[in-house]
């Protein structure tokens, strides 16, 4: 199961470069996740000091972004967490545009694409 995290903090404010934010990122991506399926957050934040996950700087060339991925193994839990097939009841939130386009309810930012002109 792998997070992505890029360097935009909490508050939205973007740190040029900067993998430790990116990576601090994927780490709560994954908290918040992992907590969905009945664990505190403080018990994800445990179980992920101890667990044999991989973290990587996956991307710092897409200025002024930098992109850290945690890894963390499926066999290590005792139920499926894996996100379902069906991401349109998962994703609350995100339509699906068009295949592999999504497009945000909540305020994200959307990428410019022509394809998704209004």
């Amino acid at each position: 199961l792998v997070f992505e995290g890029i360097s935009v903090d909490e508050k939205g404010v973007q740190h040029y470069l900067d993998a430790t934010i990116a990576y601090k990122m994927a780490v709560l991506k994954c908290i918040k996740y992992l907590s969905q399926f009945g664990y505190s957050e403080e018990q994800v934040y445990l179980l992920l000091s101890c667990c044999p996950c991989e973290g990587r700087i996956s991307g710092i060339v897409d200025v002024p972004n930098a992109v850290c991925t945690l890894a963390i193994p499926l066999a290590i839990f005792d139920r499926d967490v894996r996100p379902p097939s069906d991401l349109e009841h998962f994703a609350k939130g995100i339509k699906v545009v068009e295949k592999d386009v999504c497009i945000s309810e909540e305020g994200g930012a959307i990428p410019y694409d022509p394809r998704l002109a209004k």
